[in-house]
């Protein structure tokens, strides 16, 4: 059996995206004992590192979601992955036999949105100044891709230009959306101190100063578009309101194929910069009794507060934005000339859609500049020591990034996280409502010595049969030396 176009289409949303991620790696943040990591969540947690010295060797991470389709296979994921498949799944010659009703469509009315995200933390370091003070230096690369509230109509139209033996005549009006892609790096520097320390209470403040690398961005936001779509290769656009900006070049071939991994770009490869900051303080709860129920941290309760990624990138090298607008009828027909160009790569395909653009819509140029907001959320811990090494834990990172704005955005979550921890074994099994609350996952994070390795959603990335994302993450971490405390009389 031949693999369908609509097969292919809606597998885009399990594979061709999995190169790339950005999520919380929340069982590695929730850690006491993730040294320089804390600044991702908190800097304020590096003044009570629990390492005289620390540094990142590597760490990736890779995130997907969706709220429209699942994957749900008659075999599992184990099977799949290493080869095992019942030969009933399979076509004469011994591959998969990808049928149409493996794809399950979650069709209820709502308009649906899709993340991904890659994330690598490149060489960081901390250092402990005295006994009340660190301070760090850390490396980040980060790319990210999203579509925000795009309308059930819509999909359903794009799914039938694939398959061509379900094209039907449509009329879409309501289908407002935006889609996001962002790739840059950054260099930061970050501080933190203790700034209270008496009897009970503990009180720590940090903060970190950015410099951001854009290495390719770009944008569509939809305000309105309505037309009568006739056939598989014809569009009557009655009406539209688009802004598009991207920039061009290798940069955006170079993004699209994520391979930004490690090393720092060379100048020609930079289209913007930018600025950036963290701040946030933690408070902790220390009763004397503390000192009897665990050796390596004295709270009883433990509150963090923090605003994480407040900035944003301006891209001025190599940048095109215009708008596109018409309120009288405009036809396209997708003829050999528009597949060719882009058959031959994405640029040439855009600028085929430009050129057209320019002589049937109303076209307005832009500033030739864009400014790319990164996801700026308010993130809050709570943490409870209940016995010598087991701790429960509450954690809660809002948004505060419009659906609408030309941004990156990190989903909004509330994550539980149970957690068992020493400084050479750590185990947590987190459990959250994640993609803005909408879904329900259960994560797990394991560290041993300065291995770890998890997932926020273990359910999604690797077990059972039935798939809408991908996510994990792993790396290495060590300290050099461990931060010596003196117990109170």
């Amino acid at each position: 059996m031949y693999f369908p176009c609509r097969i292919l289409f809606l597998l885009i949303l399990f594979i061709d995206f999995a190169e790339g991620a950005a999520q919380q790696l929340i069982g590695l943040q929730f850690s006491n004992f993730n040294g320089v990591h804390a600044i991702y969540t908190n800097p304020a947690g590096l003044a009570d590192a629990r390492f005289k010295k620390h540094s990142n060797v590597f760490t990736t991470a890779v995130m997907f979601a969706n709220d429209y389709a699942k994957l749900e296979m008659p075999f599992s994921f184990k099977q799949w992955i290493f080869g095992n498949v019942p030969n009933e799944y399979k076509n004469a010659e011994g591959n998969i036999d990808w049928q149409t009703r493996w794809i399950k469509e979650n069709i209820n009315g709502k308009p649906k949105n899709l993340f991904l995200g890659l994330e690598n933390r490149g060489p960081a370091y901390m250092n402990r100044l005295g006994k009340n003070g660190a301070f760090a230096i850390a490396t980040r690369t980060r790319s990210t891709f999203q579509l925000n509230q795009v309308a059930e109509p819509l999909i359903q139209y794009g799914k039938s230009l694939l398959d061509s033996q379900s094209v039907k005549l449509s009329t879409l009006t309501d289908n407002r959306f935006t889609l996001n892609m962002n790739a840059y790096q950054e260099l930061s520097f970050s501080l933190a101190r203790v700034v209270y320390n008496k009897k009970m209470h503990y009180l720590k403040i940090g903060g970190s100063a950015k410099y951001l690398i854009g290495l390719g961005s770009g944008y569509i936001v939809n305000n309105g578009i309505e037309f009568n779509a006739m056939g598989g290769d014809s569009v009557i656009i009655q009406q539209s309101d688009i802004s598009v900006g991207y920039t061009g070049g290798t940069v955006l071939e170079r993004f699209s194929r994520g391979v930004y991994r490690w090393a720092l770009p060379s100048v020609s490869e930079i289209t913007g910069g930018g600025l950036g900051w963290d701040a946030g303080f933690i408070y902790e709860y220390r009763p004397d009794k503390m000192d009897k129920i665990t050796s390596a941290n004295r709270y009883l309760y433990k509150l963090s507060v923090s605003l994480i990624d407040m900035g944003a990138i301006t891209y001025g090298k190599n940048v095109n934005t215009f708008r596109i607008r018409n309120q009288a009828p405009v036809k396209i027909h997708v003829d050999s000339g528009f597949t060719d160009a882009f058959a031959h790569n994405l640029d040439s395909g855009i600028c085929f859609s430009r050129s057209f653009a320019q002589k049937n819509f109303q076209y307005e140029e832009g500033s030739g500049k864009i400014t790319s907001s990164i996801p700026s959320s308010v993130v809050m811990q709570l943490d409870w020591n209940v016995l010598k090494w087991f701790y429960l834990g509450i954690n809660w990172n809002q948004a505060v990034i419009s659906r609408r704005k030309i941004a990156l955005r990190q989903p909004s979550s509330l994550i539980i996280i149970p957690r068992i921890e020493n400084k050479i074994v750590e185990f947590s099994v987190p459990l959250s409502l994640y993609n803005d609350y909408k879904n329900v996952g259960v994560g797990l994070f394991t560290r041993v010595g300065p291995v770890f390795l998890g997932t926020d959603n273990l359910i999604k990335s690797v077990t059972g049969n039935s798939y809408s994302g991908l996510d994990f993450y792993l790396g290495i971490s060590t300290g050099l030396g461990s931060k010596k405390r003196k117990k109170q009389d």
